[in-house]
């Protein structure tokens, strides 16, 4: 890499960036002039809000005893600060007819037994606001009867009422407090800056080249096509950086404002003073935490953007991606949830945790080396995808939204062609969302039988899929005539998957406990069905259903496209996230990828059907036959392997491996055409 090109290019992307008067409004203006403004406009619309609410008078009739009513008079004289509200009482002839009128806000009636109604209309905020008010005072008199009754009796008042007396001390500093509360909410707008200030300028130097056509113009230029990611991707980082800097330091210009004259009134009482100088440290490692995470935001921003073929396409695909920031942004609000070994290597999780651990004085110097590399890691990553992308054509002649063959008519659509990029991710969208809502209601309402309805949904979308825009079937789901010996090798690969899985869950347990668990067990509620249908439901639908979802219409898509290994991989990867859970997502990973390899070579899933079915009925089995199952395999049931065992499981793994590699292998007719 010649460090003086780069430079050159980098000066020009920057350049072409800021030269836009847009983005300079959005990045300077509004960080420094809109939010302060929108934040305390906002406290200063509440409190005036709240002001004109007290100094309101709020009109309430009685329907009582005149005893009853003049009570409420001293009540509402002698309590105003307790109550709140000024309220003042009349007299009306039709109560409900003047509540309906708006005449009054709110209305006492006595009932028969001695009980009080507060009638009001929840849809008016005037009349909502008086019955809240006359709540208040309602507690006043019943506390007031209260003590009267008890005088009447000739006992103590206080004693009766507070036999013992306590209150709260809070032994945190005020620093500990506001750091707490910043903790929850800057992480949020961290993230959303950052992700605010990167994904407009990754749009312009992706999308918005393809749509003015310079890029065509940048790829001929004699520098490497790493050179130029790079400048882009260092210009948009700069970017991203600077914007949310500049966001940051004026909302918390903004907030540091606010609390303070919120607290100027309390500190000459309560003597309360707020020291800023011990929220230097986390600021300066939250200003780190912020430039490597711009990285990472940036590297997905540029390779998801870099697809669309205009800008306002582009704007689109960044929709889900700024709904999935922000998603991942909440996790502060969840009880209990703090940066750990494993939270640490979470994308987007981790920077929040970590943001919200600085501002609560939380210096953990290891866990926030783990969240600087993980970025890095995953910048990296991301940034050899979009190299891949910029050495192939896809950079020039990627279809766009065009990939998605299902917004297109029918008729319109060719014969025997294969779907896209983008008709995979709908498709599992699709598919995700269909068992979240469908199938979730469905085993709450019909319990096994919701079962095999979401089993159902997962074996007929890709079909309905495929059917609706013309796909070769044969091709994209790889229905192939397999061979006896293929069957053969491909169980020898599924019992060496399997194997490896439970290593791989062996070694798991010291950090999840129950990572092993799931694999050759069943849920209890299904321990009840039937082994008949257990294998129909659990055994055989999965393995039909799941295998024309993923090695059919999935790898069927992405070997069309791309290289045998990404193929394979991000098969694997996809199969094991749709499980939805991190506990199992290796050893289930580990399960997929010798499904996958077993679809692949043989050219058919006819084989990984075999072989899922196979894993399937061994956890039916195990969960129906436990007594007689552990006197056959024993290493299935033990709680924990040592390393003698470990190594077993490890010979066997690859014996089992390599048995069924060679077996598949061992014929031409096998190699993919």
């Amino acid at each position: 890499m010649n460090m003086k090109r780069m430079t050159a290019l980098l000066k020009r992307e920057l350049r072409d960036i800021l030269r836009d008067k847009k983005t300079l409004f959005t990045m300077v203006v509004i960080p420094i002039l809109l939010y302060p403004l929108l934040i305390i406009g906002m406290s200063v619309l509440m409190s005036t809000i709240m002001s004109s609410q007290a100094e309101k008078t709020y009109l309430v009739a009685f329907d009582t005893e005149k005893a009853v009513e003049k009570e409420f008079e001293t009540i509402f004289t002698e309590n105003k600060e307790d109550i709140g509200y000024q309220i003042e009482i009349v007299d009306v002839n039709n109560y409900e007819e003047a509540l309906d009128a708006e005449e009054i806000d709110a209305f006492v009636r006595e009932t028969a037994d001695g009980a009080y109604t507060l009638n009001y209309l929840s849809a008016k905020d005037k009349s909502s606001t008086a019955v809240s008010a006359l709540g208040s005072a309602f507690d006043l008199y019943r506390e007031n009867l209260r003590e009267q009754k008890i005088e009447d009796a000739g006992l103590d008042v206080e004693t009766l009422l507070n036999p013992i007396s306590f209150q709260r001390e809070d032994l945190s500093s005020t620093e500990e407090s506001v750091g707490n509360l910043l903790g929850s909410m800057m992480p949020f707008f961290i993230i959303v800056s950052i992700l605010l200030g990167a994904i407009y300028p990754a749009i312009d130097v992706t999308a918005g080249e393809k749509e003015r056509g310079t890029l065509e113009t940048l790829l001929t230029l004699p520098v490497t096509n790493f050179e130029m990611i790079m400048s882009k991707f260092l210009a948009v980082s700069v970017i991203a950086c600077v914007s949310a800097m500049l966001n940051v330091f004026s909302m918390g210009g903004a907030m540091v404002f606010l609390v303070s004259s919120s607290m100027s009134s309390m500190a000459d009482n309560m003597n309360i003073t707020i020291h800023y100088e011990t929220f230097i440290p986390g600021i300066l490692f939250t200003l780190i935490v912020m430039m490597f995470f711009a990285l990472l935001v940036t590297a997905v921003c540029m390779c998801t953007c870099v697809f669309a073929k205009s800008f306002k396409e582009a704007n689109n695909y960044a929709t889900p991606v700024m709904l999935i920031f922000m998603f991942g942004s909440y996790v502060t609000m969840i009880p209990d949830m703090e940066l750990t070994a494993q939270t640490a290597a979470i994308p987007i999780v981790n920077v929040a945790l970590l943001v919200e651990g600085l501002f609560q004085f939380s210096y953990n110097y290891g866990l926030f080396a783990i969240v600087l590399f993980s970025n890095v890691a995953y910048s990296l990553l991301a940034i050899m995808i979009l190299g891949k992308i910029y050495n192939s054509e896809a950079v020039l002649f990627s279809e766009g939204l065009s990939s998605i063959k299902l917004v297109s008519k029918r008729s319109d659509i060719k014969e025997k062609q294969m779907p896209g990029f983008g008709d995979v991710i709908l498709l599992l969208c699709v598919v995700l969302l269909l068992i979240f809502y469908v199938g979730s209601y469905a085993q709450i309402k019909w319990g096994f039988a919701g079962v095999a309805i979401q089993q159902g949904i997962i074996l007929l979308c890709p079909l309905v899929y495929a059917w609706y825009i013309k796909a070769d079937g044969k091709k994209l789901f790889s229905l192939k005539p397999v061979k006896p010996l293929q069957i053969l090798g491909s169980v020898f690969m599924g019992i060496g998957a399997f194997l490896g899985a439970l290593l791989i869950g062996g070694l798991l347990m010291p950090v999840f406990p129950d990572s092993a668990e799931g694999l050759t067990q069943l849920d209890n509620m299904l321990t009840e069905v039937p082994v008949s249908l257990l294998v129909l439901v659990v055994a055989l639908m999965p393995a039909i259903g799941e295998e024309l979802l993923f090695r059919g219409f999935v790898m069927g898509t992405l070997k069309n496209k791309c290289k045998p290994v990404v193929t394979v991989l991000v098969t694997t990867l996809i199969f094991a996230a749709y499980h939805m859970s991190l506990i199992k997502m290796f050893t289930i990973g580990i399960v997929g990828l010798g499904l996958t390899l077993a679809a692949y070579k043989t050219g058919s899933i006819a084989a990984s059907m075999c072989v899922h079915f196979l894993n399937n009925l061994l956890s039916v089995l195990i969960s129906k036959y436990p007594e007689q199952l552990q006197k056959i395999f024993p290493v299935l049931f033990k709680e924990k392997l040592g390393i003698s065992g470990m190594l077993i499981l490890a010979a066997v793994m690859i014996v089992g491996v390599s048995i069924g590699w060679m077996l598949i292998s061992s014929r031409k007719e096998n190699v993919k055409e």
